[in-house]
């Protein structure tokens, strides 16, 4: 009997607080129903703000104009994105906290990391909710049933905030400049979102070349 293909890893370079990210999610899940067992998805976090400062006007500005770009998508949910999280008062500072309490979450599952991802996504950008504070961390951890002894032990823990910026180096040194990105069987990437049957163009590609004789290893970069 011919073995079975072993199944296409595909690692997803996000950071939570980032409204393309969300997009590329929604998009993805379909693809996550599609192909099945015939991909392995593997969710890693990339801080856009690594740094614990505040943000400039003029990274405010940016930011506050990335909102309204994607608000032009034609999800439903495009339409719920506000620009509140930058313009409300109480910007975060940096995206780590909310990656450590996702690495904390995964400890459980990963089905507990991609609930408490959906819930905070949904305080951060659709309500403007500052998810990068501990108290706002841990109310929505509590409301997607989380063992909160454990969580909040991974949470605090300076290892997991070492896993993330280890993590981070490591996409940078492998040519990840921002996110979302997708890095398919650790050989293609794909950067920034993509329409949904773009995005399974180029998985179905990949499935191709994967169980096919090659010459050479180069990674192809898609932007």
């Amino acid at each position: 009997m011919k073995p079975l293909p072993k199944p296409l890893q595909i690692t997803v370079y996000q950071d939570v607080l980032c409204s393309w990210c969300y997009l590329a999610d929604l998009r993805l899940e379909t693809l996550k129903q599609e192909f099945g067992d015939l991909i392995r998805w593997r969710v890693r976090p990339y801080p856009l703000r690594v740094h614990d400062k505040r943000p400039t006007e003029k990274e405010l500005r940016g930011l506050t104009e990335e909102v309204r770009r994607a608000q032009q998508e034609p999800e439903p949910a495009a339409k719920l994105l506000t620009t509140e999280l930058w313009q409300g008062g109480d910007a975060p500072r940096t995206s780590i906290p909310a990656l450590a309490a996702l690495e904390a979450a995964r400890l459980q599952s990963p089905a507990a990391r991609s609930h408490l991802a959906r819930a905070m996504q949904q305080a951060a950008l659709e309500q403007g909710v500052n998810v990068t504070r501990t108290d706002v961390i841990f109310e929505l951890a509590t409301r997607v049933g989380l063992d909160m002894s454990p969580f909040s032990a991974a949470y605090h823990s300076d290892d997991t905030r070492k896993l993330i910026l280890d993590e981070h180096q490591l996409a940078v040194s492998r040519g990840v400049r921002g996110v979302p990105t997708l890095v398919i069987a650790g050989r293609w990437m794909v950067c920034g979102l993509r329409d949904l049957s773009e995005y399974r163009e180029h998985i179905l590609t990949c499935l191709g070349k994967l169980h096919t004789p090659r010459a050479g290893s180069a990674e192809r970069v898609v932007h």
